[in-house]
């Protein structure tokens, strides 16, 4: 595959789009001293409410010991917290604290401003048209047994 094809294919440009994003949230989110991963526990809380650590991990499509890290950070800036489950002890629900609650109104707003950059000169039909390729793509390439 020469450079030009490399630089033409999709799978090139799905992931530099991928890597701009990801750059965007983590130097916008910074302000908050929050990551892209955390601001997206963050979101799942406040969207979805209390959840386990297990689910979360589900959602965001990471490994267990990222997922650790994640907690343990948000842990840390006491923006969530962990509280047993009445049914069994064992397990562990993921609140939000009303540190990272306030968060959330921020995360909003950041994710507007970079959708708003991401889709400049996009039609409404064309971004309707590419989330609907992607969501195709995304369901070919999901490992089996996944949500």
């Amino acid at each position: 595959m020469s450079d030009q094809q490399y630089n033409d294919s999709l799978g090139y440009n799905i992931h530099m789009v991928s890597h701009f994003i990801q750059n965007l949230y983590n130097e916008e989110l910074s302000q908050y001293d929050l990551t892209h991963s955390q601001a997206k526990v963050i979101y799942l809380l406040a969207k979805y409410g209390d959840q386990t650590q297990s689910d979360l991990q589900k959602k965001l499509h990471i490994k267990a010991s990222s997922m650790n890290g994640i907690v343990d950070s948000l842990l840390k800036h006491e923006r969530i917290q962990k509280v047993s489950c009445s049914k069994d002890k064992r397990s562990k629900w993921i609140t939000l604290t009303e540190k990272g609650l306030e968060l959330h109104g921020n995360i909003l707003r950041i994710i507007e401003e970079i959708e708003s950059k991401a889709s400049q000169g996009l039609s409404e039909e064309e971004q309707i048209i590419m989330v609907s390729w992607l969501k195709k793509m995304q369901a070919n390439l999901k490992p089996s047994g996944r949500d």
